[in-house]
């Protein structure tokens, strides 16, 4: 199956997913028009970052979901069409139902909804060309998304379908395939040649074009782009040189950034070019006496600097922190030990340090002088200071003292108390006194004011952080503190030694001045680029736009589409739609000319081409709009053979004002195709519901008519029989005798309407009797709808009509014309209409002679 590998191919690419919407709209459209190209333009720029994605994007690349392509497991029947709403003006509950099996026509005025329903069904179902737009009822003020139930058969099983215009294709819907004018030109090309393709190469062809559009395009888009941005000149073996030379759509802006310069080094410039011309009129002693005073200068402020982050950095902050909250945790466990010792006693002090020294006493005075007593003494033993017996609730207050003072929870206490207030008395030494560096500042001030000041406010953040945490009650809300200016003073300090022991000799001094002409001419180049930072990215940008619309233009190669189209071509569809292409062509006895096929190829084509069979002419050039329809149909239905399709056709009004000949040819086909598969014809056109019908009789084909009808504002109204005029002589007069029982019950009734309606019943008997004449007397020599006459019929009626014929025939012509609704009878002449019982016994009479004349001519 071509598009199915198509489907299968386009869903494994990992690049180029543009092409995925394109298969899309090709499968959808059959034929990509500007606005499809423009869209597809966008969604290719989309994906190559020159646009940015909007909402759909993720839609548009997604995996391909084209429905009706895939191998047939089933075959699909379409069942009924109910529960419509928002089509046009169609009626909402009624249902439009077909037969399973052979040929169901539907025919309909213009007006009558029979368009409206083929419109569903092309949305619904799969078809060639632009799907039709569904209009809300223009009579209704509210409207909304249209949709239907559409019944289907999937082999026995019956599937009701809720749809709606917006609803994702099925499967199985698509399945069912629709043939009209407007897909006919699908199949057909308008070029000097009519062109056969299979639909996998017909989506392949359609993406080259939309390949080559694009091309074309992106170039046109990318011309204002191919110029350079003109940069300033840099220093030739310096590394922004290096940086600019190499510029590409991969330069990164931090590689841009990391060159360009801070303020900070903006300012040393000028530093540099003083300490350039210093080194260059001074001796190497002079130099190095230069950096040892500057060392010295700036030392001290540092060692200050140092010992206040040693004390008041964040780990410091922290460790001092964790030993207040261990303090107070411990202090609060010991708080409740004594507590529970001391409850209930009125004496103050007790446990105190003079208490507990006293305690202390008493323990070694027992322990010492009388080893075999316990202590603190239990119930009954001599308390050791008043020498009277202890009671019990003494002992009891005893233990609770002693319990107290071994408890290691007021050791724990003091010790962290200890640890605490250690951090505080470090904290209480610090001195935050800048005077007596006010030098140093200076001279940084001189250097860089940026960092006295930043100097200034880390020594006062310093102090006010170690103020909060000497308070009563310790305050360690968080204050901000950079140490970046102590560690430039650092950075300096060693820079400055390390320049001192270089320039020993003159050597080392030339070294210097080499060393720091190049950092200068570095400085003064990134002093450019800084400049020119602006310019610089709109170059790296134009870069990105021009790769991104290289890769794009790679996008469109056509390689991988030609390997594709190709291996479809030998999978051999070609041959066997070849063969089939010319079996169909047979079938509709197409002869006019001679027609062979060739294969060509081109940028990725592969296709048949239909010619005249020796001549230059193209088909298009001297085929009629019939015979050019008979090709479309041949293609339509070659197609589904070689896919061994059996799912349902519905053709909507296939013929339009086609020669009498093709007309027919076409009714043939439909007919003789309805003995294999369910095939439904929307139609208007009267003469050819009679070839159908005609046709299905030569084939042995079922025929199911439904008339489609408007009634007021609301269209669609489906009636399961054949309108009145072609109606056959049977189905007339069981019309008429299912009409009686109604006209009886009105003139039962006293009915004014009785006389209008028995006057129309006139009517039809009198066109029933002419189509008796015309079917079954004249066994259809002479036909209406038809340009030929039956000779060959002759010998079936010239010994078998006789006078009786003529005499009934006649009189009941007469009697029809004379009671006939559409006669106008003079006053004077007026007729009374007659009774129920005569106008039964008139239908009865028809019915009997037909009866007869049928068993005459069978």
């Amino acid at each position: 199956m071509s598009v199915e590998s198509v489907v299968s191919w386009a869903n494994k690419l990992n690049k180029n997913l543009w092409w995925r919407h394109a298969i899309r709209l090709a499968a959808e459209k059959g034929k990509l028009e500007s606005d499809s190209l423009q869209l597809l333009l966008a969604i290719a720029k989309m994906e190559h970052g020159l646009e940015a994605q909007d909402a759909n994007y993720a839609y548009y690349i997604s995996p391909l979901t084209i429905s009706g392509f895939g191998e047939e497991k089933q075959a699909v029947k379409l069942k009924s069409i109910s529960k419509v709403n928002n089509v046009s003006s169609l009626v909402s509950d009624a249902t439009l139902e077909f037969s399973s099996e052979g040929l169901t026509a539907v025919y309909g005025d213009n007006g009558s909804g029979k368009s409206s329903y083929a419109k569903i069904l092309k949305n619904a179902c799969l078809t060639r060309g632009n799907t039709p737009k569904i209009l809300s009822n223009i009579y209704e003020e509210k409207s909304g998304d249209p949709k239907a139930e559409i019944s289907i058969f999937i082999g026995e099983d019956q599937h009701d379908i809720d749809w709606t215009i917006s609803a994702e294709p099925r499967e199985d819907l698509k399945s069912i395939r629709i043939f009209d004018n407007t897909s006919a030109t699908h199949y057909i090309s308008s070029e000097d040649a009519v062109e056969y393709k299979p639909a996998g190469m017909k989506l392949l062809t359609q993406l080259m074009h939309a390949c080559e559009f694009v091309r074309v395009s992106s170039d046109n888009d990318k011309n204002p782009f191919v110029t350079a941005i003109p940069l300033p000149k840099f220093s030739e073996n310096g590394q922004v040189n290096t940086f600019i030379s190499t510029l590409s759509s991969k330069t990164k802006i931090e590689s841009l950034d990391a060159l360009c310069l801070s303020s900070e080094q903006d300012d040393s410039i000028k530093v540099h070019r003083e300490e350039l011309t210093k080194l260059r009129s001074s001796t190497p002693e002079q130099i190095r006496k230069i950096y040892s005073d500057r060392c010295k200068e700036l030392q001290p402020l540092l060692d200050h600097l140092i010992k206040l982050r040693n004390k008041l950095d964040q780990k410091q902050l922290d460790d001092i922190k964790s030993a207040y909250d261990d303090y107070k945790t411990k202090q609060a466990a010991a708080a409740l030990a004594r507590t529970q010792a001391l409850d209930g006693h009125e004496l103050a002090g007790i446990c105190s340090p003079e208490w507990v020294q006293m305690w202390r006493h008493v323990k070694t005075f027992v322990q010492t002088h009388n080893p075999g007593v316990v202590f603190p003494p239990i119930q009954g033993d001599p308390c050791p200071t008043c020498l009277q017996p202890i009671s019990d609730k003494a002992a009891t207050k005893l233990k609770s003292f002693n319990d107290y003072l071994q408890d290691k929870t007021q050791v724990e206490a003091n010790k962290a108390k200890s640890t605490f207030d250690f951090f505080i008395t470090n904290l209480k030494s610090l001195n935050f006194d800048l005077k007596p560096y006010e030098f140093a500042l200076e001279k940084i001030r001189d250097h860089n004011a940026e960092y006295a000041k930043n100097i200034i406010v880390l020594n006062a953040n310093l102090e006010i952080c170690c103020a909060n945490l000497l308070k009563a009650e310790p305050d360690f809300t968080p204050i901000k503190v950079e140490f970046n200016a102590v560690n430039w003073i650092s950075g300096q300090i060693d820079s400055w030694k390390k320049k001192e022991a270089e320039v020993a000799t003159n050597e080392g001094l030339v070294k210097q001045i080499s060393d720091l002409e190049y950092i200068l001419e570095d400085l003064e180049d990134r002093k450019t680029l800084t400049a020119s930072r602006d310019i610089i990215l709109k170059e790296i940008n134009r870069l990105k736009i021009i790769d991104l619309y290289n890769n794009l233009a790679n996008s469109c190669q056509s390689t991988s589409i030609t390997a594709q189209t190709n291996l479809i071509a030998r999978g051999g569809a070609i041959g066997s739609l070849q063969a089939a292409f010319s079996a169909e062509l047979e079938k509709l006895r197409f002869k006019n000319f001679d027609v062979d096929t060739e294969t060509r190829g081109h940028r990725g084509k592969q296709m048949l081409r239909l010619r005249l069979t020796g001549k230059t002419n193209g088909i298009t050039d001297v085929a009629s709009e019939g015979e050019q329809k008979c090709v479309a149909l041949a293609s339509f239905m070659a197609e589904l053979t070689v896919d061994d399709r059996k799912s349902a056709i519905i053709f909507d009004d296939p013929i339009n004002s086609l020669d009498h000949k093709w007309r027919r040819m076409f009714a043939d086909r439909i007919a003789t195709e309805s003995l294999v598969r369910q095939i439904i014809v929307f139609t208007h056109d009267m003469s050819f519901l009679k070839m159908l019908e005609e046709s299905c009789d030569a084939a042995q084909s079922k025929l199911n008519i439904i008339s489609i009808a408007k009634l007021g504002d609301t269209s669609g109204y489906p009636y399961p029989e054949p309108p009145w005029d072609v109606k056959n002589t049977a189905s007339r007069i069981g019309y008429l005798k299912n009409e009686l029982p109604n006209l009886k019950r009105m003139e039962a009734s006293g009915d004014l309407k009785y006389e209008l309606h028995a006057k129309l019943i006139y009517n039809q008997m009198r066109e029933t009797w002419e189509r008796l004449v015309e079917e079954w007397l004249l066994r259809k020599v002479v036909e209406r709808f038809s340009r030929g006459v039956k000779t060959q019929s002759l010998k079936e009626i010239m010994d078998d009509v006789t006078s009786d014929d003529n005499n009934i025939i006649n009189a009941a012509m007469s009697k029809c014309s004379t009671y006939m609704h559409g006669h106008d009878n003079a006053t004077e002449l007026a007729v009374d209409c007659p009774q129920y019982s005569e106008i039964e016994q008139d239908v009865t009479a028809l019915d009997t002679y037909f009866k007869a004349l049928k068993k005459r001519r069978n």
